[in-house]
């Protein structure tokens, strides 16, 4: 399945390939290309839409993610 990944800050966006959606699979490739000051996110996903957000600490949206097959 493939990942486009977008974080707000800087407008830093890019797709991956991955074989397994997991909140690991997603954080490293964050900590790889994200270009953020903290690593204290969370995810969120929703099958239905195949679209997920990236929050920070403070529950503020600071990403979002689309999975396509």
């Amino acid at each position: 399945m493939n990942v486009n990944f977008t974080i707000f800050k800087n407008n830093v966006s890019w797709d991956a390939l991955i074989h397994q959606l997991n909140s690991d699979v997603l954080l490293r490739n964050i900590l790889m290309k994200g270009e953020l000051d903290s690593f204290d996110i969370d995810f969120s996903y929703c099958e239905e839409t195949g679209k997920g957000s990236i929050t920070d600490s403070n529950n503020q949206p600071i990403g979002d993610f689309l999975i396509s097959f």
